[in-house]
């Protein structure tokens, strides 16, 4: 299997979303799609969600009606980005578990996981560190950030299950699922994403990686 083939082939499919307005083909479509660049580009620079909709018409060479067509708000704007955010993280992990499915050793397997899933989180992480924050207060884009990670775990699970006669426990599907969940929390604080952005580089990434592949495997076979 050759990743890059596949990314060339297979492009993210539209998330559709209640809050905006998207044209379906011509000039209008694309303009829509540089306002979504264009706040994007605008909270990955600061970080946050501190722009106006005025630097957003300016960045996307836009005009302000034209994004008051689409949008009834900047919050509209954000949930709009954010989903197309998922769509476009969703598609980088199905192409990483078909490349993962082939691989038919524990040992392998976790490795490689952790290296494939610690690049989506890096290349996505500038983008993600705005989003994650605004979840906290926002309770649409958590539940829908909780569902795409819900969705990842399962497909995870199933891969992972092959596995089982070589754990060291009979529970294999709470075994995955905690070990998925501290190789999250860990890339993630390393990524500075969530509530600790101030611990983000901390330690060797190299390192960091072949570390906790190692350990995720000893916690697999472990005899209880």
């Amino acid at each position: 299997m050759n990743p890059t083939t596949d990314r060339a082939k297979s492009a993210p499919p539209n998330l559709p979303n209640e809050a905006s307005r998207e044209p379906q083909q011509g000039r209008s479509k694309a303009s829509y799609e540089r306002m979504l660049a264009a706040a994007e580009k605008l909270m990955v620079k600061r970080g946050s969600e501190d722009f106006t909709l005025t630097e957003v018409s300016k960045t996307g060479k836009v005009s302000i009606g034209s994004i008051y067509l689409r949008f009834d708000s900047k919050d509209d704007l954000i949930s709009a980005v954010h989903a197309r955010v998922i769509v476009r993280i969703e598609h980088e992990q199905d192409l990483m578990l078909e490349e993962l499915a082939a691989l038919d050793t524990l040992d392998v397997y976790v490795g490689r996981f952790i290296e494939r899933y610690a690049e989506v989180l890096r290349v996505f992480a500038p983008i993600l560190r705005p989003i994650m924050f605004r979840a906290i207060n926002d309770t649409a884009i958590s539940r829908t950030g909780q569902a795409s990670a819900e969705r990842l775990i399962g497909q995870v699970r199933q891969q992972m299950l092959r596995f089982s006669g070589e754990f060291g426990r009979p529970d294999g599907i709470r075994m995955i699922d905690n070990a998925f969940r501290i190789i999250y929390y860990t890339l993630a604080r390393h990524l500075g994403l969530g509530s600790s952005p101030e611990a983000a580089n901390e330690g060797n990434w190299s390192e960091l990686k072949e570390d906790l592949a190692i350990m995720t495997v000893a916690f697999l076979r472990a005899k209880g």
